[in-house]
């Protein structure tokens, strides 16, 4: 009789550890969404970083914005500076801030792989190469390098009159240091991963220490009966 609590208890610790184990591998599968694309603006001066970017259908771009004003607006290949006709492209509105980064986001959802040009509309910052453009064509007479040295002969440039195309709001992603556009991974986000992850690791182990002396306990029970 002893002898088949004892058995019974052990029988159970087993299912016991892969309930918590699996609490472990939930929190570390936790990650940031992966079709968020982060583009700076202003980080480095005048630029984009990065100016070139390669996004799917579904994706999500995230302008992040730097000091001091800068804002993003969607153009045409041919009329770089200028936002596109009839409100069919995005418009950021202007973004002022102070110091860091800014704490608000525009995000504009990809619907399709057509070349999408844009460019920040503050006084003279098209015309010295704040452009960019979200998947670049294989045309090497649309390139970026064209668009850039056509923004010098515009005289102005101009916004849109309301935010539209996109929304504004809170990062989903975190902002690459490097410029390199891709989301969560910059090393801010992997302490804290790590952290939480040690946490259930130790939790794990207090539990299985608590369930072994419970072992031993009846173990000692069952044979002093």
């Amino acid at each position: 009789m002893q002898f088949s609590k004892l058995h019974l208890v052990l029988s159970l610790l087993p299912s016991a550890l892969a309930g918590g184990s699996s609490t472990t591998s939930a929190t570390s599968a936790a990650a940031s969404p992966s079709n968020v694309k982060v583009i700076d603006v202003g980080e480095d001066g005048l630029t984009f970083s990065p100016n070139s970017t390669t996004a799917a259908v579904g994706d999500t771009i995230e302008f992040h914005f730097y000091p001091e004003k800068h804002s993003v607006a969607q153009s045409s290949f041919d009329s770089p500076c200028v936002p596109l006709n009839n409100g069919t492209g995005f418009w950021s509105g202007g973004f002022s801030t102070d110091s860091g980064e800014n704490k608000e986001v525009f995000s504009v959802l990809i619907n399709d792989t057509k070349p999408i040009w844009y460019y920040c509309a503050a006084p003279k910052h098209c015309q010295n190469g704040m452009a960019g453009v979200i998947n670049p064509p294989t045309d090497a007479s649309t390139s970026l390098t064209k668009y850039i040295a056509a923004a010098k002969d515009v005289p102005t440039s101009k916004g849109g009159t309301v935010v539209s195309g996109g929304t504004v709001g809170p990062a989903k992603a975190v902002s690459s240091a490097s410029g390199t556009g891709t989301p969560t991974t910059s090393s801010s986000a992997s302490p804290v991963a790590s952290k939480s992850a040690g946490v259930e690791t130790r939790a794990e182990a207090q539990w299985l220490v608590a369930a072994l002396g419970s072992v031993v306990a009846v173990g000692m029970g069952a044979l002093m009966i």
